[in-house]
């Protein structure tokens, strides 16, 4: 598998980092999808296969800790990855409550760790 056959929404409300994310996922060869909030992510979803969310952990309207259970009933599948400056032991209060992430990385968070883990996580032989 390679970057180009895979999707990824990056879920943020600030539109600098969600910019910075689609240029650097782009220049990778991976598909982008945008959303700048937690019911703009759920809308995308319905409309197109996602293969990872990479979400910020607060975002005004729905945050994560909103989406997560409709995440979990309607994409059980799909893996995440959050981003946060604010919490710790995330990742095992996640899991426990059955939900798919995958990773949560504290911010500041540079592109190439998240360009790892999406590797990691997709299952992408590095080049």
């Amino acid at each position: 598998m390679k970057c180009s056959d895979f999707t990824i929404m990056f879920a943020d409300d600030n539109e600098q980092i969600r910019k910075i994310y689609e240029k650097n996922f782009l220049k990778e060869g991976y598909k982008v999808v945008l959303a700048e909030h937690g019911a703009r992510a759920l809308a995308e979803l319905k409309e197109q296969k996602v293969d990872l969310l990479v979400t910020d952990m607060e975002m005004p309207g729905m945050n994560t800790l909103e989406l997560f259970p409709i995440l979990k009933k309607d994409y059980p599948k799909l893996p995440v990855i959050v981003v946060t400056g604010h919490y710790v032991n995330l990742l095992e209060d996640f899991i426990a409550k059955g939900f798919a992430v995958k990773a949560v990385i504290n911010k500041p968070v540079s592109v190439g760790e998240l360009k790892e883990w999406a590797r990691k996580i997709l299952k992408i032989d590095n080049l």
